[in-house]
């Protein structure tokens, strides 16, 4: 009976010391009223003595107020005591302090910490504004899409370990007009920085041309300019488009984007809408697209050369994958990009091939009526596309019934792939 007691009781503590206790408050006016939709900042105080080892790893939590003007945040589970915390929120515009703060130190219990603001007075705001042209030139992007992003730092857990992060989201976005201008109107009053991000929407006429682009000029989030939280009337933010450049060839590249772990979902799920950029050896932007429902990508129609794939994912680091395609292989189609907690990484696969040699895969190869697919051992679908990714063929082959019809099809080069339930293929074929 006694073992069972401790037993009991060392249960009993191991919960209580894994316990995630919370950090909680109201937002009120000077008046009593409540504050609705104001939000509250929970943060490690580094600057007064925090030791990560001793009080635990850095963390960085918001909330937003209900209609009660209250707030709560959930501390991370490895806070210990005597972590410092300091917790502010934004006064009125025109209130003293303009910041209302308060400090406390975890003891191991929740934590109640509330705010009183002055009377809030019309809001302050202040316009984003600017125009987006087709590269460096004075071509307007007309009918161009851009989103006003918010950029806010945030601290992820992963396993036992918090991290450092940015946290990205889309808060407005409107087309630009016929000057190929647009604006946003915003609060003065506010603690993140804003990205702008221009792109233009399927079926321009030069939506295949241009990548989307973040101000000033980057392709990668990680890489635009921010516009920091300080009062300006108008924040000009100018974007020229980056064109990528692809002069065709009979080159093939495809691959899958799939959910990696520290994920909610599970891990292996297609991920749809991924933006994926190709560039060269020389980071000369040649096409971009986007993943599809399947989480499947390719680009076709690529000369021989050296590349570079990566994404760009908000939130996300992203680290160009090299490789080259050429006579030889003139194909990759086993790029996988994992998206992560924190990362969004290309890798190819070994073990699996990416392309099989012209006369093993098909004969005859060049042909003129009809190819006959070689070496199945299992259920195959083929599908023919020409050189710029359009589907001309699709059909199911077996061992026993493997030739497909191609005399419909024009002379010049082709993309055969062969696709099992284990691995996918891709072949250069020429039509005489």
């Amino acid at each position: 009976m006694r073992k069972n007691l401790l037993f009991i009781m060392a249960m009993m503590l191991s919960v209580v010391s894994y316990a995630q206790y919370t950090f909680s408050g109201t937002v009120l006016t000077s008046g009593g009223a409540p504050v609705a939709g104001q939000t509250v900042y929970v943060v490690t105080d580094s600057s007064i003595a925090w030791n990560p080892g001793t009080h635990g790893p850095f963390f960085w939590r918001s909330a937003v107020t209900d209609a009660f003007g209250a707030y709560t945040v959930t501390l991370p589970s490895t806070t210990n005591s005597g972590h410092p915390i300091w917790a502010y929120t934004n006064n009125c515009s025109t209130g003293t302090p303009a910041v209302l703060s308060n400090y406390h130190t975890y003891a191991g219990v929740n934590i109640t910490s509330n705010f009183t603001k002055c009377v809030p007075a019309p809001p302050l705001t202040d316009t984003i504004h600017g125009t987006v042209t087709l590269g460096t030139g004075s071509t307007l992007a007309v009918g161009a899409k851009v989103y006003l992003i918010k950029k806010h730092p945030d601290s992820i857990q992963i396993g036992t370990s918090w991290f450092f992060t940015w946290n990205l989201s889309v808060v407005d976005s409107v087309n630009t007009f016929s000057a190929g201008s647009y604006h946003f109107v915003v609060s003065r009053t506010r603690y993140d920085s804003l990205l702008v991000k221009a792109f233009l929407p399927v079926g321009h006429s030069s939506y295949s041309s241009y990548l989307p682009t973040y101000h000033t000029s980057s392709l990668l989030w990680s890489g635009a300019t921010a516009i920091p939280p300080v009062t300006s009337s108008f924040i000009t933010a100018n974007i020229a488009l980056i064109g990528g450049t692809n002069p065709g060839g009979p080159g093939f590249i495809s691959g899958s984007v799939l959910l990696g772990a520290n994920k909610t979902t599970a891990v292996g799920d297609p991920v749809p809408n991924r933006l994926i950029i190709l560039t060269d050896a020389a980071n000369k932007p040649v096409a971009y697209t986007y993943s599809d429902n399947a989480g499947k990508f390719n680009f076709a129609g690529v000369p021989y050369g050296t590349y570079k794939i990566f994404g760009d994912v908000m939130g996300k680091t992203s680290t160009p994958l090299g490789f080259t395609i050429n006579t030889s292989a003139p194909s990759v189609t086993t790029i996988v990009f994992e998206e992560k907690a924190l990362t969004f990484n290309a890798t190819m696969p070994t073990g699996v091939s990416s392309v099989i040699g012209q006369q093993h895969g098909i004969y005859p190869n060049p042909a003129k009526d009809a190819i006959t697919i070689t070496g199945l051992t299992a259920d195959a679908t083929v599908t023919i596309y020409d050189m710029t990714g359009r589907t001309l063929v699709q059909q199911a082959v077996s061992a026993g019934n493997n030739t497909v019809n191609i005399a419909t099809l024009a002379t010049g080069n082709y993309v055969v792939k062969l696709a099992t339930a284990q691995e996918t293929t891709t072949i250069k074929l020429t039509k005489e």
